[in-house]
């Protein structure tokens, strides 16, 4: 008898606890899902994901050199100062910003503030911008628009993959002498046109160089993604290819795409 209780005594425990859980899920599920309807980026490129995810009008604060918008946003200061007092004066539900920028942007301060802030991590590939590109789609509530992009996205960047032919030092700037490392999501849209970037540095993105450590190197090329003037003893001793192009300066898999596009078409009219 006893043997016969305590199963039946197990049966409705495990029927309570079934049911507590379905309650749970059912309540979960209908909870209604965060919507941000007011939002601060204090980086271009997530700017730019957020124009390219269809949500430009929940937008109420950009940085300085955001990409082209549709309407007059109010501008919050520059990514490495942005003024919290003209965030806060937004009063925005969600902040989102860079881990790369954060140490010169008071992230700190604002969070002291109470309001909701989101960090994206630093990104030094396609799969990373990737991976960021989706975070805000999930915050924005448009991960199935996102993934249908991001799949149009990767078979653009499959299509203009080449193999390796040959290495370079990719320069930012002439003056000073400002490098691309191989930390840099730069130097991946090198890699997928067949270039390989010979600076490999562990503690910065872009390093600067001396004109000696230029003309010494033993390069295909040196690629410079500027107007600025090189030194004549730099364009004697290498072989110079210019590819001045604003979108390589955002790094979203559309910009991505797009950069690589125009360096491929470059690297192979030479």
């Amino acid at each position: 008898m006893s043997y016969y209780k305590n199963i039946t005594t197990a049966i409705i425990f495990f029927i309570i606890i079934w049911a507590i859980v379905n309650s749970i899920i059912l309540i979960a599920a209908n909870q209604p899902i965060q919507r941000y309807t007011r939002i601060v980026s204090l980086s271009p490129s997530i700017t730019a994901m957020i124009q390219d995810l269809a949500c430009e009008h929940l937008l109420v604060g950009v940085t300085q050199f955001h990409p082209p918008l549709s309407r007059k946003i109010p501008v919050v200061g520059t990514i490495t100062n942005p003024n919290s007092e003209v965030i806060l004066g937004l009063e925005p539900d969600i902040i989102l910003y860079s881990k790369e920028d954060s140490a010169t942007q008071k992230i700190e301060m604002l969070q002291h503030t109470g309001c909701t802030l989101y960090g994206l991590p630093a990104a030094d590939s396609f799969d990373a911008i990737c991976s960021n590109y989706l975070t805000i789609a999930e915050i924005l509530n448009k991960k199935d628009y996102a993934m249908y992009k991001l799949s149009h996205y990767k078979k653009k960047r499959d299509k203009l993959l080449h193999t390796k032919t040959g290495n370079a030092i990719i320069l930012l700037s002439g003056s000073p002498l400002i490098a691309v490392s191989r930390r840099s999501y730069i130097s991946n849209i090198f890699a997928d046109a067949g270039i390989a970037n010979t600076l490999d540095y562990n503690k910065t993105r872009y390093p600067i160089v001396q004109q000696e450590y230029l003309i010494a190197s033993d390069v295909d090329m040196i690629v410079v993604l500027c107007n600025d003037t090189v030194p004549d003893a730099v364009v004697q001793a290498k072989k110079i290819i210019r590819i001045p192009y604003d979108g390589l300066y955002l790094y979203t898999p559309f910009h991505y795409c797009n950069s690589l596009h125009h360096v491929v078409g470059v690297l192979y009219s030479q």
